[in-house]
């Protein structure tokens, strides 16, 4: 029994049927060129953060109060580059507001509150969005960002304690507040509300548009100059003009792997590449760190592939095996033909 009827690859051809391209594949001719509108139903984001500083108790936005002046210009040029993009239509804004914990959680509640609405009427002001493009949520005190800031601080003094409080209180943040601010020295809270406190009191805002559709010739030119623009479907049409196995198609797929890495496809199409071109390593590499792999019985299958190519032969029985029992008829051929080679081991 040979390597080469193990590492046959069938899960490739089973992970292309025509089937998946209607899902994957919307550029084919079930969406002829006719038919596509100006502006696609993919929606695309910008996710920022704004840390406008107010004054205590206060939720006006002063623009010549400490670094506001930058932060709001930071806001509108942010709007503006995407208003002034032509292949781009803003559908709308989106604003969350965040707060320290020191106060009690009900006045944090209504302080967040009070900070998203006020950047929602700044920009509606200041950069002709209509109001009903702008969309405002709060979440009060944000102690998961206070946990992730803590990390940023190895020698916080009593750190370990910090963490403890906070795990220990997750239903009494008043009294956990309280907790950190009796803790000694003095100089331990004092550094919390100094330089841990202030990145979460913040305002995050996130821009969503619609992109229009590219022909081939724009979307060749768009896969280099701005290929976050593109949709997956596109991306594959993009893909498949440079030929399969040429070094353009492997750049547009990796390309498309980087900006869409839920995409089962997407993530298969690479591996497959990188196992033709015998890389079973960069296979392996590229299949084992996604999360999308293990909820594949096609994945897995063409992990095991990668696996055998390397030599790894009960790495490959193994996943071979998951795939078998997620219904792959494909990694049952498989895990029966790498069970031979090992036995001739």
């Amino acid at each position: 029994m040979s390597l080469q009827s193990v590492v046959a690859c069938r899960s490739v051809k089973d992970f292309s049927d025509p089937a998946l391209d209607l899902i994957e594949r919307t550029y084919t001719e079930s969406f002829p060129e006719v038919e596509r509108r100006d502006f696609s139903l993919v929606r695309n984001s910008e996710t920022r953060t704004a840390r406008l500083q107010f004054r205590q108790d206060s939720y006006n936005i002063l623009p010549g109060f400490k670094n506001n002046r930058a932060e709001l210009d930071t806001v509108s040029n942010s709007i503006e580059l995407v208003k002034k993009n032509t292949d781009v239509r803003i559908i709308g804004i989106y604003i969350t507001g965040y707060a320290s914990p020191e106060g009690s959680m009900a006045h944090n509640m209504a302080l967040s509150e009070n900070r998203a609405k006020a950047l929602a009427d700044y920009i509606r002001r200041y950069d002709a969005i209509a109001p009903e493009m702008l969309h405002v949520d709060w979440k009060g005190e944000d102690w998961e960002g206070f946990v992730r800031v803590l990390g940023d601080f190895p020698n916080l003094l009593k750190r370990d304690e910090v963490y403890e409080i906070i795990e220990r209180y997750p239903d009494e943040r008043d009294f956990c507040e309280l907790q950190l601010q009796k803790l000694v020295p003095p100089t331990i809270y004092h550094r919390l509300l100094t330089e841990i406190y202030p990145a979460l009191r913040r305002n995050e805002y996130r821009i969503e548009y619609n992109v229009r559709n590219f022909n081939l010739e724009e979307a060749r030119r768009m896969v280099d100059e701005r290929p976050d623009l593109l949709s997956l479907s596109e991306m594959y049409k993009v893909a498949d003009s440079y030929g399969k196995g040429t070094p353009g198609y492997d750049k547009v797929m990796a390309t498309a792997l980087r900006y869409f890495p839920a995409s089962p496809s997407a993530l298969n199409e690479n591996a497959v590449n990188a196992i033709s071109r015998e890389e079973y390593a960069k296979a392996v590499e590229l299949l084992e760190k996604s999360e999308v792999t293990a909820r594949s019985a096609e994945l897995l299958s063409t992990l095991g592939v990668a696996y055998a190519g390397a030599g790894q032969y009960d790495k490959a029985e193994d996943v071979f095996r998951r795939a078998s029992e997620a219904g792959s008829a494909t990694a049952r051929h498989n895990l029966e033909e790498v069970r031979q080679v090992i036995d001739q081991l």
